[in-house]
């Protein structure tokens, strides 16, 4: 079956997609992905068909307005704008590749950035589409899981319910909606409004790739939605070689906390640098610190902090103590699926979801948002890391009930059955 992935975003977007497309290769599908150019290689590596995309996450976020997302994007009225800014440049090439990559595909698989447009693209050509989101979906519910917000977390409540309704989804239809009657206007479907879209929604099948030990499924979505566990892409094991330099590192003394920001790009690397490398000496410990698209650590460092571009998290975690990570859903995986607690620091979007969930899970100490960092307050955040034994215990129990769970395994059972069923009804 002609199989296309829609993984538009950051390496913690477009890595659980692949996670998903090796198991449908394996299955015999035949899979192209759609990522940015700077990840079809890694993409190929896996065996799959990479679709460069014309918009690559990576100069989005190097791009002005992709530097004033992550510096104000704690604030969701300014990320509001600011995302719809960027979907207002970007949009029109979005649904141009969008359209190439879906083209003679059966079953199309999309997430958050593509979904409300690649359901008219599956609707144009007989298609199924499956939603495959790292955070809660869109829709409202009473239990209020949305990653967008909730006026009252962790409990039902009418207030989750209305605010979904009246706020979170006229927010991600006034970002996607003109894209998605652009794309319908092409294909000669009529136009489409928000509430026939999240009528539509409502009998996709949705996958979460999250476990509910992280965010329990609410009972009031509908039966086609589903929360599998998370679906890692185990590149740490078996033929990754680590640096020399960084094995006798970890090997010199105590393990030492893992420090870096993913995707996220900076004003002002240099700045970001030393509250970094002075929280860490304050805490007294050692850090391996990982560069990350903003460059980190591009200067004189001490010998107590080992500075590398990358390793993958499956294999550094587990060797370190804590992470200090910027709360993308991958990264708070990853470090989650270790049993480290993760020190999160969000600069935008979910980020800000996931610090806040690490906090209630009590497997990490409270989120400093990106515009509050300081040295003190992170300092303060590895010290409770290192050495709160009851969130250390707790961090360790979670663990435990990720790595027993088959993320991909129960998504690709999900993603079979509606394909049974679409197979008997035509």
């Amino acid at each position: 079956m002609k199989t296309t992935v829609l993984a538009l975003g950051s390496r913690g977007d477009v890595q659980p997609a692949i996670a998903l497309g090796k198991a449908l290769a394996g299955r015999g599908h035949d899979v192209r992905v759609l990522a940015g150019k700077s990840f079809a290689p890694w993409i190929a590596e896996h065996g799959l068909t990479a679709i460069p995309a014309s918009v690559d996450s990576v100069d989005i976020m190097e791009s002005d307005l992709g530097k004033q997302w992550v510096s104000r994007g704690t604030n969701p009225l300014v990320q509001s704008r600011v995302l719809q800014r960027i979907i207002g440049r970007f949009g029109a090439a979005m649904v141009d590749d969008a359209l190439r990559a879906c083209e003679g595909a059966e079953l199309i698989l999309s997430s958050f950035t593509s979904d409300t447009y690649a359901a008219s693209i599956a609707e144009a050509s007989g298609a199924t589409q499956v939603s495959m989101p790292l955070q809660p979906s869109i829709l409202a519910t009473r239990h209020g899981p949305t990653a967008l917000a909730a006026p009252v977390p962790r409990r039902d409540s009418v207030l989750n319910l209305l605010f979904g309704k009246l706020f979170v989804e006229p927010t991600v239809w006034r970002w996607y909606g003109g894209v998605t009657n652009d794309v319908r206007r092409r294909l000669g479907l009529a136009p489409q409004r928000r509430r026939a879209y999240m009528a539509a929604l409502r009998r996709t099948l949705v996958v979460h790739g999250y476990s509910a030990h992280v965010v329990p499924h609410p009972g009031d979505w509908p039966p086609t939605f589903h929360t599998t566990g998370y679906w890692f892409l185990d590149e740490g094991q078996g033929g990754y070689r680590p640096p020399e330099a960084l094995e006798r590192f970890l090997a010199a003394g105590e393990p030492p906390i893992a420090v870096g920001f993913g995707s996220m790009t900076s004003h002002d690397a240099a700045a970001t640098t030393r509250i970094l490398v002075d929280a860490v000496a304050r805490s007294g410990r050692r850090a391996v610190l990982l560069s990350g698209w903003a460059a980190l650590g591009d200067t004189a460092l001490p010998n107590t902090i080992l500075r590398i571009d990358a390793a993958p998290h499956d294999w550094l975690y587990p060797r370190v103590a804590a992470a200090v990570i910027h709360g993308g859903a991958g990264t708070v995986a990853a470090c989650l699926r270790a049993g480290r607690p993760p020190v999160v620091v969000p600069h935008l979007a979910d980020q800000l979801f996931w610090g806040r969930r690490v906090e209630e899970l009590g497997v990490g100490p409270r989120a400093i948002p990106r515009p509050r960092l300081t040295t003190e307050a992170l300092a303060a955040a590895i010290e409770a890391a290192t050495t709160d034994a009851g969130m250390r215990q707790r961090a360790e129990e979670l663990g435990r009930k990720i790595r027993a769970e088959d993320g991909v395994g129960a998504a690709i059972a999900h993603i079979e059955r509606r394909l049974d069923a679409h197979a008997r009804a035509r």
